[in-house]
């Protein structure tokens, strides 16, 4: 299993990235079904919250897909990852049925 973070010409601290990583390597842990994931980092300027995260997760057969925006990148990570995890446990739900 693989996952990317593209972050274009965002800059991302290094405690952030080593925070996704884990985060990251948690989620690929709990859901071994899963084939890739890409997560995308924008920052949207002057609007209100200004950083975007946007989480796609291949699982076989289907693409999740879960955006959020917060007033920071781990802020609106966070709510991602949680709303990509309820994702995957219905995902995995509908599978075991």
């Amino acid at each position: 299993m693989r996952y990317e973070v593209h972050a274009g010409s965002v800059k991302v601290s290094s405690a952030f990235t080593a925070y996704v990583e884990d985060r990251m390597q948690r989620l690929l842990s709990d859901f071994a079904f899963i084939v890739s994931a890409d997560l995308y980092l924008h920052e949207l300027g002057a609007k209100s919250p200004t950083h975007q995260v946007r989480l796609r997760v291949q699982v076989p057969g289907e693409t999740l897909i879960v955006e959020e925006r917060g007033d920071n990148f781990q802020e609106a990570f966070d709510a991602a990852l949680a709303a990509m995890r309820r994702q995957l446990t219905r995902y995995k739900e509908t599978i075991r049925s």
